[in-house]
C-alpha cells in the first residue's frame, strides 16, 4: 500500500503545488543564530516583527508544542521575461503581476488540510503559514529537500530556480521526512564561486554572500519602508516601483524556469504601471484598482512615493 506520506505528497501535487517536501519539526539552532546576528547587525530595518522572539521562528514546537512534521510546499510563479516598457512606466516585480499569492496558496492549503484531517485516524493539530508566520520558511524548505539557500539569501530550487512561493503546514501527524544529500543543508551547497547576484544588485544590498541588508534592498524600500526613502538610494532604484527582481534575473539557476501553470500569477496588475495613471489616482481608485493584488501592501502613500521617485528621475 502507498504510505500516507506519499498519498499526501501526490494530493498536494494534484491541487497545484509544484514542490512538496517533509521536514521534522525539530529546532534549527544554526538558523536561529544566523537570524539573531542579522537582527543585531540592524539589517532588518523597520521590520520590527522580525526581531520578536527569534527563537520561536527557528523552533516550530514553540508554535505548536505537539509538532512532529512540517509539510513544506512551493509553487512556481514565474510569469515570463519582463516585456519592454511602453511609455512612462514603473516596473513591478514578477511575483506581483497577478493575484495576491497569499490567497492563492491559502486556497490550496485549505484543501490540503481538509485532506489530512480526512486521512488521519485521529484529530489533528495543524498550523499553516504563507509568508506571514513566525517560521523560517527557507530553512525548513531547505531541510525538506526543496532547494538550497543562495548567496542572495533566497531558496533556489532545481526545477524552478528561486521563482517560487513557499507555504508550510505544521502538524502533530508524524510523516516520513525527506533527505536530500545532493542539495545538502548548508547555504553554499550550489552557488560555488558565482557572485552575479552580489555584483548586479543596484543598491549593494547583498553586503556579503548570504547576507542581505534589507535597509538597502529595493524590495524593502518600495514595500516595507515607511516614510521617505533615503536620498542616496533613490538614484539606484532604477525604474522599480514595487519590488525588485535583479538578483533573480541574473541567477544562472533561473534561466530555464518554465512559465507558471497557475494563471493567478500571470494576470492582474501586470509588469508595468503607467506613471501618470498612478499619480492621478486617489486612494479610493487605488484600492479598487489593486484589490486582491500584492500592490496594496505599501498602501496608497507608499506606491505614490515610489512612482514620484521614478517620475523625477525621468526614466519611467
Amino acid at each position: 500500500m502507498t504510505s500516507l506520506t506519499e498519498r499526501v505528497r501526490e494530493f498536494a501535487y494534484g491541487i497545484g503545488f509544484d514542490l512538496v517536501g517533509f521536514s521534522s519539526a525539530d529546532p534549527s539552532p544554526e538558523h536561529e543564530q544566523a537570524l539573531q546576528a542579522w537582527i543585531t547587525a540592524g539589517y532588518a530595518g523597520e521590520m520590527a516583527y522580525m526581531a520578536r522572539d527569534p527563537s520561536r521562528r527557528a523552533n516550530p514546537k514553540q508554535i505548536l508544542p505537539q509538532a512532529k512534521t512540517i509539510i513544506c510546499l512551493a509553487i512556481n510563479y514565474y510569469p515570463g521575461v519582463h516585456p519592454k516598457k511602453d511609455g512612462r512606466s514603473g516596473r513591478i516585480s514578477c511575483y506581483a503581476w497577478g493575484r495576491d499569492y497569499h490567497r492563492v496558496l491559502e486556497e490550496r492549503l485549505d484543501r490540503l488540510e481538509e485532506y489530512l484531517r480526512k486521512e488521519a485516524d485521529r484529530p489533528l493539530k495543524i498550523k499553516r503559514y504563507v509568508d506571514y508566520g513566525p517560521i523560517l520558511e527557507r530553512a525548513y524548505a531547505n531541510r525538506a529537500g526543496l532547494g538550497f539557500i543562495g548567496k542572495n539569501t533566497m531558496l533556489i530550487t532545481e526545477e524552478f530556480g528561486s521563482w517560487v512561493f513557499l507555504a508550510e503546514l505544521i502538524t502533530d501527524l508524524e510523516l516520513e521526512v525527506d533527505h536530500s544529500p545532493t542539495l545538502g543543508n548548508g547555504p553554499a551547497s550550489q552557488c560555488g564561486s558565482c557572485s552575479l547576484c552580489i555584483d548586479a544588485c543596484p543598491t549593494g544590498a547583498i553586503v556579503a554572500p548570504f547576507k542581505l541588508d534589507a535597509r538597502r534592498c529595493i524590495s524593502y524600500l518600495t514595500i516595507e519602508k515607511k516614510g521617505e526613502i533615503p536620498a542616496d538610494l533613490q538614484p539606484e532604484m532604477e525604474d522599480w516601483i514595487f519590488g525588485c527582481d535583479v538578483c533573480q534575473q541574473v541567477c544562472p539557476f533561473n534561466q530555464q524556469t518554465p512559465i507558471a501553470k497557475a494563471q493567478d500569477f500571470t494576470t492582474g496588475a501586470g509588469p508595468w504601471l503607467d506613471i501618470e495613471e498612478i499619480l492621478a489616482m486617489d486612494e479610493v481608485r487605488f484600492k479598487a484598482r489593486f484589490r486582491d493584488t500584492p500592490l496594496l501592501r505599501p498602501k496608497y502613500r507608499g506606491l505614490q512615493r515610489n512612482v514620484m521617485i521614478v517620475a523625477k528621475k525621468g526614466s519611467g
